[in-house]
């Protein structure tokens, strides 16, 4: 471990445990409660006045130890998977302020069940994002698709169970007007979810496959279109007015609303598509970029020679050495098949990948080696070309045209 890593873990671990310390002190070996720091708190309902101070420390304390495991973390590890689990650790140390003392509050039954459900959702959308990060890096975009699903639809089902908490109350029958915000909520968010599915498609090699694909792949896009999607059929088909007669007022705002949402939708759809049909002609790709990137010194000596050798050792930028390398042969007449032999390891080189996750340290190790790789690959290609004698070859050519 690096000394300035060493230094940074050593004075969060002596924070950390100072910290808690205290506030364990506070919660558990004093006598305060709530309503004797109430008036330095926001709005605590006065039922809890004489609740112990452990309700509110007991969530900063959970906080504090999501912020020191993604530090700790972040410190001995690297990668774009570690730095997806860092985020989620600082995203449940916030959250658990919030979520923890939902908990442990005794006020309400309800509010405690509604943490848990908090909870859980949190918990589901910390996978969602790992297993999304794993699919991007291995280039198989199924397995964020389904997993997309599967949150979206227990997010769902999460939204139903608050309903239950909060708007049905023990032993009265459930009202129409929660029976249809259930039903609203369990086809808008299945809707949602089956949708997304279809965004398997977007790496279609069919254009429209693609483009429907890449919509569906849109989450938050498809779950408002679902909801909203659901909200029209319940309107159009009378649910809504029956329960709540003053939505027949609106019906001409409502109409006129879903009109140009659906409007809106096609033209966006339109537009894409006549976008990447007019484009797709003129688009040669990245070899293009390269060719802007090295015509302006193809065909002149390069000024910056020196410059071009660095960016391969010290970078990786192969594409105007190999430019230049190609030039010298051609100059000096090599054959297809010199050219062939002589570059062949430069032009199959690759860098060595760095890790998705791995111990803090293991990228500049490989990064050391690619340089000192990429040093020895070049030698060899130089030493492959110093042996055509190419350079004598052009030396004599030029003396037996200057004699004539």
């Amino acid at each position: 471990m690096a000394n300035e890593n060493r230094s940074r873990l050593i004075r969060a671990t002596v924070i950390f445990f100072s910290i808690i310390a205290v506030l364990a002190v506070l919660s558990f070996a004093s006598t305060i409660t709530i309503g004797d720091v109430a008036s330095f708190l926001p709005y605590i309902p006065e039922s809890m006045a004489p609740v112990g101070i452990y309700v509110i420390m007991v969530p900063v304390m959970i906080a504090l130890i999501f912020f020191y495991l993604a530090i700790l973390v972040g410190t001995l590890f690297e990668g774009k998977i570690n730095n997806v689990i860092i985020s989620g650790l600082y995203a449940g140390g916030f959250a658990s302020l919030i979520i923890v003392f939902m908990i442990l509050q005794p006020a309400s039954q309800a509010t405690q069940t509604a943490g848990y459900l908090f909870m859980g959702s949190f918990a589901v959308y910390f996978l969602y994002s790992i297993l999304a990060t794993i699919a991007e890096l291995r280039k198989q975009f199924y397995i964020r698709v389904i997993a997309g699903a599967l949150a979206i639809f227990i997010i769902g089902q999460v939204c139903v169970q608050l309903v239950n908490l909060y708007m049905i109350v023990p032993g009265v029958p459930e009202s129409e007007q929660v029976a249809l915000i259930k039903s609203m909520l369990n086809w808008g968010f299945g809707a949602a979810s089956i949708i997304t599915l279809v965004g398997i498609f977007r790496d279609s090699r069919s254009p429209y496959l693609s483009q429907i694909g890449a919509i569906a792949a849109n989450y938050f896009f498809v779950l408002a279109l679902s909801l909203i999607g659901t909200l029209y059929v319940n309107f159009i088909s009378g649910n809504l007015t029956e329960v709540s007669p003053v939505m027949e007022q609106l019906s001409p705002y409502v109409e006129w609303t879903g009109i140009v949402i659906v409007g809106a939708f096609i033209f966006q759809i339109m537009k894409q598509g006549m976008s990447e049909s007019m484009m797709a002609p003129t688009e040669i790709g990245n070899w293009s970029k390269h060719i802007q990137d090295t015509s302006a010194t193809k065909g002149k000596a390069l000024k910056d020679f020196t410059e071009i050798i660095e960016q391969f050792i010290q970078k990786g930028e192969k594409e105007r050495l190999l430019v230049k390398l190609f030039a010298f042969l051609s100059d000096n007449r090599a054959s297809e098949r010199e050219m062939s032999d002589s570059l062949e390891e430069f032009i199959r080189y690759e860098d060595e990948k760095f890790p998705h996750f791995s111990k803090r340290g293991t990228s500049d190790k490989i990064e050391e080696q690619n340089r000192e790789r990429r040093m020895l690959v070049l030698q060899r290609t130089v030493q492959r070309i110093n042996d055509l004698g190419l350079g004598a070859y052009k030396s004599n050519r030029q003396k037996e045209n200057g004699e004539q």
